[in-house]
């Protein structure tokens, strides 16, 4: 078998690869180039090729970054609830936005920003964590394997994400399906977590939806902060536990 063919039938459909990837299968750059010249491949950034005329995964291109460019760079918040099975009503017709997030100051290339994955690429560099988190480890049906974040970390990284200054809604939405998380685990990303608004966020929803990994959390060594927040700007009314402003709708806090 030559060696396009051998490298044609390991190839994942919609898949990108990257000249360290053919390095690893015996060919050197100058022949990567000729498959690309003789029609075979499709070159989408420097040293990057995919098959002839194929629509790309973006979990792909996610790979990618990971695991052959080498990017610390992981799948986040809501995007990453999703591919853990907790989805919510999408409107028709919109592009899928992918949320991914560095802890470590990584940046995104240009040339992979111009690539059409058929979705939107929204990357950040955070600093909601200065010390290293637990990623998981996601298989598509593929075989494709990217980083993650846990259940755990992805609902505080959404809530980062969120615009809560009119509702509560669509965290107390994702938070209503996430039964069973990792109390250990949210006790050290709870420790770790450089947002106050975030944690006491958190905490007040995981308290009212009443969770048992909530009731095993340890809050004093939780860092939550001194003074008020304003989250809530409108019909909003002040929670004395956790001294941010809430939905007026929610009631007193009865717990």
């Amino acid at each position: 078998m030559s060696k396009i063919n051998q490298i044609l039938t390991e190839w994942v459909p919609g898949d990108t690869h990257s000249l360290s990837w053919f390095k690893e299968r015996g060919i050197p750059q100058n022949l990567a180039y000729q498959y690309f010249k003789n029609g075979t491949l499709e070159k989408r950034g420097p040293g990057i090729y995919s098959r002839k005329n194929e629509k790309l995964n973006w979990l792909g291109g996610v790979r990618l970054l990971q695991n052959e460019l080498g990017k610390k760079i992981h799948i986040s918040g809501r995007t990453a609830l999703e591919l853990h099975g907790h989805s919510h009503y999408m409107p028709l017709g919109k592009k899928k936005i992918v949320s991914l997030t560095s802890y470590h100051k990584e940046n995104l290339p240009k040339w992979f920003s111009n690539i059409d994955f058929s979705c939107e690429f929204k990357f950040k560099n955070s600093v909601l964590f200065t010390k290293d988190v637990e990623l998981f480890n996601y298989s598509d049906e593929s075989g494709t394997t990217v980083q993650i974040s846990s259940r755990e970390l992805a609902i505080l990284e959404f809530i980062n994400e969120l615009d809560l200054r009119y509702s509560f809604e669509t965290a107390e939405n994702y938070m209503n399906g996430l039964l069973g998380l990792r109390s250990d685990l949210l006790q050290d990303l709870l420790e770790k977590c450089s947002s106050v608004k975030v944690k006491r966020v958190f905490l007040y929803l995981a308290e009212k939806l009443n969770y048992d990994y909530f009731k095993k959390l340890d809050l004093s060594k939780i860092d939550l902060g001194k003074g008020k927040r304003q989250v809530i700007l409108q019909n909003s009314q002040y929670d004395k536990k956790y001294q941010i402003t809430v939905p007026k709708e929610y009631g007193e806090n009865p717990f």
